[in-house]
């Protein structure tokens, strides 16, 4: 007869629940909740006159936003990654000044399988679906060595420096700006070999173990709950619906949009720049 052994534990900020069962040789499979947060510096808005309160009081509403509940569905070759469905309402969107800012993490669906080396991604683009098909991102981990606990389970600390494109766009009357630089970011992962497969929040993927607690760049996921071999089997959803595009394509698509919108939607009186930065 199998066991079921509940672990408790407190996390900074978290109540941790870990439960699992006896791992068999023939099956393993799993899901894990993961929530995520946002750290964040000063806000500038510029163009509009905003008290420093006024500052505060939108980066913690921004932070709020930030915290949301995901799922990892995995077994010992593929995973799915997604955001748990929660009701949309207007009044937790940050505003101040008569401007209001939606944060959004996204809507989407991602698909890993590192035996075909094969990533689906079914995502909306401003309101239309697309499925993006791309080779799995890859990662060079360095293992730290570096130990702590999450819950009752020995993590292992791994780092890997990403190096990637950000490209910022500010609009006037009179012109458009676009800028490209390159970016580096820190990836820090905490993994447990204690739950042998090679899957992880966000789309990471690569340790030889599942990874708990992630944090890139200002976002940092955290796993609040592990349950192994479940009664009821798992079930890892491929993602098939949406106009198939690949990355490339995509980001294209989703930078025409912002262009679109940025035109639509300022409104700045005599030629004044509407540019919003944040943690800068």
């Amino acid at each position: 007869m199998r066991k079921t052994i509940l672990l408790i534990s407190l996390v900074p900020g978290l109540l941790v629940g870990i439960a699992f069962k006896a791992v068999s040789q023939q099956k393993f499979e799993g899901i894990a909740s993961y929530k995520s947060s946002m750290s964040m510096g000063t806000i500038n808005v510029a163009g509009r006159e905003m008290s420093p309160d006024m500052q505060e009081s939108l980066r913690k509403q921004l932070m709020q936003q930030s915290q949301r509940d995901y799922t990892l569905t995995f077994n010992l070759e593929e995973a799915t990654w997604k955001e748990d469905a929660e009701l949309e309402s207007s009044a937790g969107a940050p505003s101040t000044g008569g401007m209001q800012i939606r944060f959004s993490m996204g809507n989407s669906i991602s698909y890993l399988n590192p035996s075909k080396n094969q990533f689906l991604e079914e995502t909306e683009i401003f309101g239309k679906k697309f499925l993006i098909e791309d080779e799995l991102p890859t990662f060079n981990w360095k293992i730290t060595g570096e130990t702590k606990k999450i819950g009752e389970y020995t993590v292992i600390k791994a780092e890997y420096e990403n190096i990637s494109e950000q490209t910022t766009m500010s609009l006037s009357d009179s012109e458009q700006t676009t800028e490209t630089v390159m970016d580096t970011t820190m990836i820090t992962a905490w993994y447990t070999p204690d739950i042998p497969v090679s899957q992880g929040p966000s789309n990471t993927w690569g340790l030889p173990g599942l990874i708990l607690e992630l944090k890139n760049g200002n976002f940092t996921f955290l796993c609040t709950k592990v349950e192994l071999n479940p009664a009821t089997p798992v079930q890892i959803e491929v993602p098939s619906k949406g106009k198939r595009v690949t990355r490339e394509e995509a980001d294209a698509i989703r930078d025409e949009k912002l262009q679109e919108m940025m035109k639509k939607y300022d409104t700045g009186e005599g030629g004044e720049r509407r540019v919003i930065r944040i943690g800068g």
